[in-house]
């Protein structure tokens, strides 16, 4: 990971955040482009545009990212799909799960992840808050991004991906929920 610059004052951080260059390019674009794009991360980006911010985003630092707002939303569920560690890494998973119920205690595992982890997640929860304010345009819930972000940040471990049940599924959605719905950090 390299220390990316604040990002022009979008309001998304105070300081540079140890983030992944990918995950920022492609969060800062959404930021900037696609706060009032209609049905961000329900409509599927086009393969070929896929192909090409992938190309863009593993050879340079692009000024600009290739292809639809839609696609860039999506390269951004790949990216995080495809890290090998979830954001929450495995080991918390189930005191996530096990803790949804209280955001006091949820705020708590999260202070407990490694510092790059954390950084991801505040900076991730913290763009998603920023499109719910767009609620009217975009026709994103706070139900429907934690539906699809929770897969992506909460994963349980291999051992027991085929042995995650309904309830510990909603469990999970209800602890990114509750990042979703306030505003206040720890």
């Amino acid at each position: 990971m390299q220390m990316l610059p604040e990002s022009d004052g979008d309001g998304l951080t105070d300081k540079p955040l140890k983030i992944p260059k990918e995950m920022w390019l492609l969060v800062d674009h959404l930021y900037k482009n696609a706060c009032h794009q209609e049905d961000l991360f329900q409509t599927p980006g086009r393969q070929e545009e896929l192909q090409q911010i992938i190309d863009c985003l593993d050879t340079s630092i692009p000024d600009n990212i290739p292809g639809s707002n839609h696609s860039v939303a999506e390269a951004l569920l790949i990216f995080l799909e495809a890290i090998p560690e979830p954001v929450i890494c495995y080991e918390l998973y189930q005191r996530c799960i096990d803790c949804s119920h209280d955001t006091r205690l949820c705020r708590q595992v999260i202070s407990q992840l490694p510092r790059c982890h954390r950084n991801v997640f505040r900076y991730l929860m913290a763009f998603l808050r920023e499109l719910l304010k767009y609620t009217s345009d975009n026709n994103l819930t706070a139900s429907l991004i934690a539906t699809v972000f929770t897969s992506l940040l909460l994963r349980p471990p291999p051992n027991l991906v085929g042995k995650q049940t309904a309830s510990e599924r909603q469990r999970g959605i209800t602890f990114i929920l509750g990042f979703l719905l306030t505003n206040d950090e720890e």
